[in-house]
């Protein structure tokens, strides 16, 4: 089959809305591409068998992504609110101790030494050491900037949520 006639087809028309729209849910796609919500949930079956597609259910939503096999894992972990927080704090503050990490975003020390070493081992974050700190840094910035654009809803629900507790604080 063409190039042409598989982009044409509903599954190539979902497929190129995918990766146009990272984490779009199912209700997003059927609005926007105008087919019936069963003909959005067999392509998308058939699309995540295949291996062209992966989903990942966050609370309320399951999201859908274009993914190759290394950001895989990374957006598995950018999906969960401490690795996300973590990365977040890192973006806006790099390079920074564990105890910055763990006093910025107000987990115990122990939470985040052990999303860093997963950090770690998926090459997201890299250590340097300094005297008796270590010091984290992004391994690559603009990868890292990709892949949470990639989980855009989880993210910006994260960022929203920053903001309830600044404002909160600020009515205290």
């Amino acid at each position: 089959m063409p190039m042409d006639e598989i982009l044409e087809s509903p599954k190539g028309k979902i497929l190129e809305f995918i990766i146009t729209n990272p984490s779009s849910h199912l209700r997003k796609i059927k609005n926007n591409l105008n087919f019936s919500m069963g003909t959005i949930q067999y392509y998308l079956n058939i699309l995540e068998k295949e291996g062209k597609i992966k989903s990942i259910k966050t609370k309320f939503y399951r999201n859908y992504y274009y993914i190759n096999e290394t950001d895989e894992e990374m957006l598995s972990v950018f999906n969960l609110d401490s690795p996300r927080s973590i990365i977040m704090y890192l973006i806006q503050h790099e390079p920074a101790t564990h105890k910055d990490i763990a006093k910025g975003i107000g987990l115990s020390s122990s939470t985040v030494s052990w999303h860093m070493k997963r950090l770690i081992k998926l090459q997201v974050v890299q250590t340097e050491f300094s005297g008796k700190y270590t010091i984290y840094c992004l391994r690559d910035r603009n990868n890292v900037l990709i892949n949470l654009g990639k989980c855009k809803s989880t993210t910006w629900n994260s960022m929203v949520n920053n903001m309830v507790d600044a404002f909160s604080a600020f009515e205290k």
